[in-house]
């Protein structure tokens, strides 16, 4: 039994090993579900919504990101 144990752990060693890389807050896992997310969130705005909100500067400012700029 001791050893069925110790397999179990040696495997779980090796799974947490990979977990930084896609489970990390800057994983390729945590990347795309925020892209996925941003997506859903995303609404269409008129023409001149997107300009008074993602003016010059704006361009990563969250208002400017939900109206799909």
């Amino acid at each position: 039994m001791r050893w069925l144990q110790a397999a179990q752990g040696v495997l779980a060693l090796m799974m947490l090993a990979g977990c930084p890389s896609e489970f990390g807050r800057e994983g390729r896992i945590a990347k795309a579900v925020h892209k996925d997310t941003v997506g859903i969130v995303r609404r269409n705005c008129s023409d001149d919504e997107r300009k008074a909100v993602c003016g010059p500067g704006q361009e990563r400012s969250e208002a400017c990101l939900e109206c799909g700029g």
